[in-house]
């Protein structure tokens, strides 16, 4: 039909005499100055989305699931899978995941990888991210705990630390995908820290469940009357991961062992992203303003320095180079009172940021109100 159009177009004859003449008895119309049109901005650049193993790894990384976000991006490497213009990123998370795990060998036989493939050197190892057990208040009243090595008598001083955050926490996230081995005493002491946070009615969070029901798995033997305190630890980790099939049959194996009835399964309630009843939280750490360590469970009011800073300025960087995560919760707090700003005419960067937080922030839309600026490869 288009052609059809040309062709009446061209059949016209726009050269036949008076054909743009005024009729006498029809004044001609008076000329009428129009200004050129200013030329259309050129279009916005179209923002590829992050490839699917990328935004997967760094959502599971937020979600505190470091072992899954490291899995996925070492199979989609090795495998090949497409990750077109971000793969030097998905590199760099990995490496990333691989430090914050304490897994140096691996980190090192990838470096050696990188530098054939991207014909540049790689990240380098970290010495002072080599931290053992460790316990810190977070922002948004929670309590965050990092397990690491063996899981053995040595654990007491760090929960200790747990049981006096916990009482002004309103949850208390523990991770243990650093944990390399583990012995009975330790499983002890961890079991009496569980049911004192029980009897305190504080919310519990185990990261990386399956990783620590793993180890004590491959240590238990069935009929074999020793380590009690380990099966029972294994029962309430494969709790923790929903992963209710391996706990029936690990029950079983308990009672046929012990002799006694086997534990029952209980449904974990649903978590809320928002921490019930959770106190007014201290702000974030600032240096003028910056964003550190956990943040987890941070609601809009956590940011409210940020707004404090930025009165009277245009332009502001927030330094985020000890950041180490950002949860969904408090991403969400953070990217309204960004977007608020933004539209109140502010520029705003978030600096010094993790490979990894910054493909998560990415993916929720951060850099339509704000510039993301993460760490060289």
């Amino acid at each position: 039909m288009a052609e059809d159009n040309d062709d009446d177009l061209m059949s016209l004859d726009f050269t036949a005499p008076g054909a743009f003449e005024a009729h006498p008895e029809e004044p001609a119309a008076p000329e009428i100055a129009v200004e050129p049109e200013a030329p259309a901005p050129p279009p916005a650049p179209v923002r590829q989305p992050l490839p699917p193993a990328l935004a997967e790894a760094a959502a599971m990384y937020a979600a505190g699931q470091e072992l899954d976000a490291m899995r996925r991006l070492e199979a989609a490497i090795k495998s090949g899978e497409n990750l077109g213009d971000s793969a030097l990123r998905a590199w760099g998370c990995l490496f990333e995941l691989l430090q914050a795990l304490g897994r140096r060998p691996a980190f090192d036989a990838l470096g050696l990888t990188f530098a054939r493939l991207f014909e540049k050197s790689p990240p380098a190892w970290s010495a002072a991210a080599e931290e053992g057990n460790t316990a810190q208040e977070t922002t948004g009243g929670r309590a965050h705990v990092s397990l690491s090595g063996v899981l053995n008598a040595s654990v007491g001083e760090v929960l200790k630390q747990t049981m006096k955050l916990a009482a002004t926490s309103t949850m208390v996230r523990m991770d243990v995908a650093k944990l390399t081995d583990a012995d009975n005493n330790g499983a002890i002491l961890l079991m009496r820290a569980m049911a004192a946070l029980k009897k305190a009615k504080k919310e519990l969070v185990f990261g990386s469940p399956e990783h620590l029901a793993g180890i004590l798995a491959a240590k238990l033997l069935p009929g074999e009357r020793s380590n009690a305190e380990m099966w029972l630890l294994m029962l309430e980790l494969y709790q923790q991961a929903f992963r209710q099939e391996a706990f029936e049959e690990a029950a079983v194996n308990y009672a046929v062992t012990f002799e006694v009835s086997p534990p029952s399964w209980e449904a974990l309630p649903e978590r809320s992203e928002e921490p019930p009843h959770a106190p007014a939280a201290a702000p974030p750490k600032a240096d003028g303003f910056a964003l550190h360590d956990q943040l987890m469970g941070a609601g809009v009011a956590d940011f409210a320095p940020l707004e404090a800073v930025l009165a009277g300025r245009d332009e502001f960087d927030i330094d985020a180079r000890k950041l180490v995560r950002i949860d969904a919760t408090s991403a969400k707090a953070l990217l309204e009172v960004l977007t608020r700003l933004h539209a109140a005419g502010k520029k705003l960067s978030i600096v010094g940021l993790s490979t990894i937080v910054a493909a998560y922030l990415e993916t929720l839309g951060f850099d339509d109100v704000v510039v993301l600026r993460a760490r060289a490869i």
